[in-house]
């Protein structure tokens, strides 16, 4: 464990926990859960009268570009198209930022991406999928890159719907491995969607992340 008030030589990598909320108050390069405190980038440990940060050991920026995984929330719904907001985000010593948003196309209900929302289309009479709503946080792959917008793909077990909060009363939702859909923690609403495996997991996504980015 760290001494209060001194400065440590002690080496960290991304998730290694640092201490307790009531030990240590968070700063610099890191963040809170569960009660604990961890060091969100590679580097030396420094802790002053009860507050820690991480000290980084240099970090060098990479470009997200086609094939790589990305993490955004969905902000708006228009048409056959869904817009998402790309957070940037780190593996080891690397900063992976988005030079764009994202954007998912909705599928027709025949080779979409299963179990997803339903709505009617005007367009031929069809049905389009609607895989995640608004405020949904979307674990994609970047497909290509189309008038400067990351085209996302949802294909694939992991991709999908990785955070929610309820249509209805806005508490979390939680995943419900017998219905295979989402169920508000609070009120009980039910919603379908294109669910990623790694829904709720915040440790497995980093560590599907890190195995996609340094392979």
């Amino acid at each position: 464990m760290i001494s209060m008030g001194t400065s440590s030589e002690r080496v960290v990598m991304p998730g290694e926990k640092l201490g307790m909320e009531e030990e240590y108050l968070a700063e610099l390069n890191t963040y809170t859960e569960g009660g604990n405190v961890y060091a969100a980038v590679y580097g030396s440990v420094e802790v002053d009268n009860g507050k820690v940060r991480v000290r980084g050991a240099g970090t060098e920026i990479r470009r997200i570009g086609k094939g790589m995984p990305v993490l955004g929330v969905v902000v708006s719904d228009i048409g056959r198209v869904l817009f998402v907001k790309l957070d940037g985000f780190r593996v080891g010593n690397y900063l992976y930022v988005a030079s764009e948003d994202g954007k998912i196309v909705k599928r027709e209900e025949r080779g979409g991406y299963g179990r997803g929302r339903h709505m009617s289309s005007r367009q031929g009479g069809s049905e389009q999928e609607t895989p995640c709503r608004e405020g949904d946080v979307v674990l994609a792959r970047v497909s290509h890159i189309e008038n400067d917008t990351y085209v996302l793909d949802l294909h694939g077990p992991e991709m999908g719907i990785v955070y929610a909060r309820c249509s209805e009363c806005g508490s979390d939702m939680r995943y419900d491995e017998g219905s295979k859909a989402l169920v508000c923690s609070a009120c009980k609403h039910v919603e379908h969607g294109k669910i990623s495996s790694l829904y709720g997991k915040p440790y497995m996504i980093k560590s599907f992340l890190e195995k996609e980015l340094t392979h």
